[in-house]
């Protein structure tokens, strides 16, 4: 009886496994139907290099021009302050790869699932196993939502002023307002219109300067002419060998300025490094102060001279005293031409 049981026991066993390992390969077959080559398939690691992987996971799937050929096996940072994905493919694949070839971060549906999309290179090597790869990020959905955020916000704002702005002119504030609701404003645009065009009339008919130069063929020739007399100068100068041309030509007079400059520049150095008397003239204040005081003094004398004062203002001022002297001046030049004439009826010389 208890041999029974137990056979009966363990066939139900047997039954159970053999019901779940079926159902186990069913539910493997289901899962993976048509992929069981490419999970088995031979695989190599490939690497690529990224600023910003926007959210890739470790498993995202890896494409190559719209076919999986693997999947991502992990990602870390290195000391570049990039991202490296390390991603494994099929080796079969790896013979359509380049090493020009780009590595673009993509969304997958409408979840947001994060893939690996290869871009065939150029005709470039082939990619070898653990080769690295450039990767670039493509412009998302959100960054262009967040940017048109900024946009529509500053268009808000721009569209807010402007109503302010609209508002200020229909009350009546500012320029603007004016030139919409003041008639003299009209008025005088209008004026200055017709003003304006009847300058332009005259202008047309030949009247005034503006007219002249631009009826009269007069004003032409004469500037015709003045160029053509610069170019005759410009010429002549050019092949003349007087001053002017020296001047633009000969490099020794440029020198000898530069030589008279540097030798000016060095006279002004030692001039304000020496002790001497320029250097005093220059720096030293009582000279200054003699001469203001000597001024002040002259300027007083001139003052009293100016009022008649003193011998020499009694000189300019009385004019009895000025009569006096030239008469005494008169009489001492007769008198000296007399004793030059006569000296011996003024002087007497005796021996004995």
């Amino acid at each position: 009886m208890y041999d029974y049981v137990t056979q009966h026991r363990w066939a139900k066993l047997k039954v159970g496994i053999v019901v779940t390992v079926s159902v186990m390969i069913i539910f493997f077959v289901i899962m993976f139907a048509g992929d069981l080559e490419n999970y088995f398939a031979p695989k190599v690691k490939i690497y690529a290099m990224f600023t910003d992987i926007k959210g890739l996971r470790e498993g995202s799937p890896v494409w190559f021009s719209g076919v999986e050929i693997g999947a991502v096996k992990s990602i870390s940072f290195t000391t570049l302050r990039k991202i490296q994905v390390e991603m494994t493919v099929r080796s079969e694949a790896l013979k359509l790869l380049k090493q020009d070839s780009k590595a673009n971060i993509l969304t997958l549906g409408l979840l947001g699932d994060k893939y690996v999309e290869i871009l065939p290179g150029t005709g470039a090597e082939r990619l070898k196993e653990g080769g690295i790869i450039t990767g670039q990020t493509n412009i998302e959905i959100q960054d262009v939502v967040q940017t048109g955020q900024a946009s529509i916000a500053k268009i808000s704002d721009f569209v807010n002023t402007l109503e302010g702005i609209l508002k200020r002119i229909e009350e009546g504030e500012g320029t603007a307002s004016k030139f919409l609701k003041d008639p003299s404003v009209y008025n005088n645009l209008k004026a200055a219109t017709g003003e304006l065009t009847v300058i332009l009339k005259k202008i047309e008919g030949g009247e005034g300067t503006m007219g002249k130069l631009l009826r009269d063929d007069g004003v032409y020739r004469d500037l015709s002419a003045s160029v053509s007399d610069i170019k005759l100068f410009a010429a002549s100068l050019k092949n003349s060998e007087g001053t002017l041309n020296k001047l633009l030509n000969d490099p020794s007079i440029y020198n000898r300025f530069q030589k008279a400059s540097e030798n000016l520049d060095a006279f002004t150095q030692r001039l304000a490094s020496s002790k001497g008397t320029i250097n005093k003239l220059l720096e030293d204040e009582s000279l200054y102060k003699n001469i203001d005081s000597a001024s002040a003094k002259l300027d007083r004398l001139l003052g009293r001279i100016d009022k008649g004062e003193g011998l020499a203002g009694s000189l300019i001022r009385d004019d009895e005293i000025s009569k006096e002297l030239k008469t005494t001046l008169k009489e001492l030049n007769a008198l000296i031409k007399d004793v030059k004439d006569n000296p011996r009826k003024y002087f007497k010389f005796s021996l004995f």
